[in-house]
């Protein structure tokens, strides 16, 4: 067989090296002039790793099967990945909420996590049944940290307010009544030692798979495979006949600071412009320098950053505009979406990698 990958990601590269492997010649493409996709990194004149579209943090359960495949293409540097949000008075809180960003909002202590239960109890409202990522931060925090950490950020990064998002958004962050402050829990949470785009390359190499960058896709280009893998947005393959998916884009804005963050990440909370700012130093698969280079990210909507795809806005209204577009999917017996454009989803890495071996291994059992 002869199949195209449309998209030179973590997703294209799992499809095209899964399927290179059971013997399917591979045509892999890309709109854009590098491989890996949003997580493309690189590294400076500072030495410094810069990930190009915003920090990629690899975590997941360690035996999950995104581990066992990546680990054949790359080595790893354990890394627990923290944040913390700055505050109008200057403060420092971690994220997720934990017992210390409790009292420092409340200005109180506590001696025991029994005493942040109770406290976490009397300032939110238990009988509340969220129906949205407002209503859950109202019922896991209550209404003075919502006020303080979820309103205006989520605001911000999506355009809408909370209340408008859907509820899965929202818990993915946590609420924690002991002292982790790490920003994830899994059992293995590490960086590739060489790099995002280091490990993509060798997933990549391989004599059934040619690679071509700067190509962006047409119909045309389905005449000539037998089976077409599209990364691509599915509103945008046809041609938005029932409307368009809405998505959030980011700006990245770099500086150069003498002093360190308290974390690599520090998120802010209130209404300026930007939601967060990453030091790459900080990162241990980055190289240091007496400068560091500091990236700030500003959301904005597609029309001011056209074809930068990141976060998919997720609620009511989009998901069943998405499930439409599915129904013409499903037409298509010879094109599978793929990635995050193409399935409308936010993704993680490691999902992503397991979802997209499934894939490969159900279309391989099919033909």
């Amino acid at each position: 067989m002869n199949v195209l990958v449309v998209g030179a990601g973590l997703s294209g590269a799992t499809l095209a090296r899964s399927l290179a492997e059971a013997g399917v010649a591979v045509t892999v493409i890309d709109k854009r002039n590098h491989i890996a996709g949003n997580a493309f990194d690189y590294v400076n004149e500072n030495n410094e790793r810069i990930h190009k579209y915003g920090p990629h943090l690899f975590h997941c359960p360690k035996e999950s099967p995104a581990v066992e495949f990546l680990s054949r293409f790359t080595e790893w540097i354990p890394y627990e990945h923290r944040v913390t949000a700055l505050l109008a008075n200057g403060n420092y809180v971690p994220l997720p909420v934990n017992a210390e960003t409790i009292e420092k909002i409340y200005g109180v202590k506590f001696t025991n996590e029994e005493e942040s239960k109770n406290f976490l109890k009397k300032i939110t409202d238990t009988t509340l049944v969220p129906t949205n990522s407002d209503e859950l931060f109202l019922a896991s925090v209550g209404p003075t940290i919502n006020d303080i950490l979820f309103r205006p950020y989520t605001k911000k990064m999506w355009g809408v307010p909370a209340d408008q998002i859907d509820i899965g958004v929202g818990a993915r962050l946590p609420v924690r009544t002991n002292r982790d402050n790490r920003y994830f829990t899994d059992t293995f949470q590490a960086l590739p030692k060489h790099g995002y785009t280091k490990m993509v390359e060798r997933m990549l190499n391989h004599p059934l798979i040619h690679l071509s960058l700067g190509l962006s896709f047409s119909k045309e280009m389905e005449k000539r495979f037998d089976h077409c893998f599209l990364a691509v947005p599915i509103d945008y393959y046809f041609d938005y006949c029932h409307g368009t998916l809405p998505y959030r884009s980011i700006k990245f804005h770099h500086q150069r600071k003498l002093k360190d963050q308290p974390t690599p990440v520090v998120n802010f909370t209130d209404t300026n412009k930007y939601t967060r700012s990453t030091q790459w130093s900080l990162l241990p698969n980055s190289g240091k320098h007496p400068v560091n280079t500091v990236t700030l990210e500003e959301p904005c909507g597609l029309s001011q950053n056209p074809g930068e795809y990141y976060y998919p806005v997720q609620n009511k209204k989009s998901k069943e505009l998405y499930k439409r577009y599915q129904k013409l999917a499903e037409d298509k017996a010879d094109i599978t979406f793929c990635g995050r454009t193409g399935l409308f989803k936010y993704l993680d890495m490691a999902p992503a990698v397991v979802l997209h071996l499934d894939m490969a291994k159900i279309f391989l059992a099919n033909h």
